[in-house]
């Protein structure tokens, strides 16, 4: 339905993207899913996401360059960071950038679900 808001998952591991669309399956959302951070920015020209799931490290451009062009070009997207990274000091750089909030590795499908929740309110 193109009333439904989209949301972009950006992982490079297909397993992390596979679950990520199952935890978000009960709400009425467009998904798209790129494996690397320049697919990432080629899917968001072609349709502006309203909510991006993003992960920090990944080939070709990281989550944090993402997150910054992200900012830039698509201001009205809110980017929710997923890593398995637990540095405090990454997390916040994420968040001085502009993220909307973070999710740490492993996650529970309704941490994400809620994390959309709140990004699609604003």
């Amino acid at each position: 339905m193109v009333d439904e808001p989209s949301v972009l998952i950006v992982d490079d591991d297909t397993f992390v993207r596979e679950f990520l669309k199952d935890a978000l399956k009960e709400l009425p959302l467009r998904i798209r899913e790129a494996a690397n951070g320049e697919e990432a920015l080629r899917l968001a020209v072609e349709e502006t996401p309203r909510v991006v799931l993003l992960d920090l490290m990944m080939p070709r451009k990281s989550g944090l360059e993402v997150l910054e062009e992200m900012r830039v070009r698509f201001p009205s997207s809110r980017v929710v960071v997923i890593s398995s990274l637990d540095a405090e000091m990454l997390i916040q750089q994420a968040l001085s950038q502009g993220a909307f909030s973070f999710i740490g590795k492993p996650f529970h499908p309704l941490e994400v679900a809620d994390a959309v929740r709140e990004a699609l309110k604003g």
